[in-house]
């Protein structure tokens, strides 16, 4: 595998290494996302659905990238949910009926845990010098601050 040339190892290392949280990360967040989608109900069920998928969507997209990202670096991705649970702080969510109400509150705390680490590895890439990988965060950060106050107009 062919990592950048002028990275070194000890900085590949490291930012890869967060950029395999993140990676479990969303693909806990994904799987939360998907399981609202299918289990909420009541008033605001269609205009949640459809935001909801459309968050899975584009964060299905958020880990195909992540995952090159850390291909680029010269890593590889976890590719386990083994994995991804041993290395993510969030727990998964049960299968059951969730409020219009819920799925706010839910989507928010997820959003603020995203948002925080991808603030992480912005940090970790610019003590390392990585302006590529502190470039590919600050893109998701203002993504993910702007569903963020999507989600907090709508759960006021």
């Amino acid at each position: 595998m062919m990592a950048q040339s002028t990275m070194d190892k000890s900085t590949t290392e490291a930012v890869g290494r967060k950029l395999n949280t993140l990676l479990a990360d969303f693909h806990i967040v994904y799987g939360h996302l998907h399981a609202l989608h299918w289990n909420v109900e009541g008033p605001n069920f269609f205009t949640i659905h459809k935001e909801l998928q459309g968050m899975y969507e584009q964060m299905a997209e958020f880990i195909d990238d992540t995952a090159e990202r850390i291909l680029m670096l010269g890593n590889r991705p976890a590719t386990t949910y083994k994995e991804y649970l041993e290395t993510t702080s969030l727990a998964e969510l049960q299968s059951r009926k969730y409020s219009a109400e819920e799925v706010g509150q839910l989507v928010l705390k997820d959003l603020a845990h995203v948002i925080t680490e991808v603030r992480t590895l912005i940090e970790t890439a610019g003590e390392h010098n990585d302006e590529g990988t502190a470039d590919f965060g600050v893109s998701m950060l203002r993504e993910f601050e702007k569903q963020n106050w999507f989600w907090s107009a709508f759960s006021g």
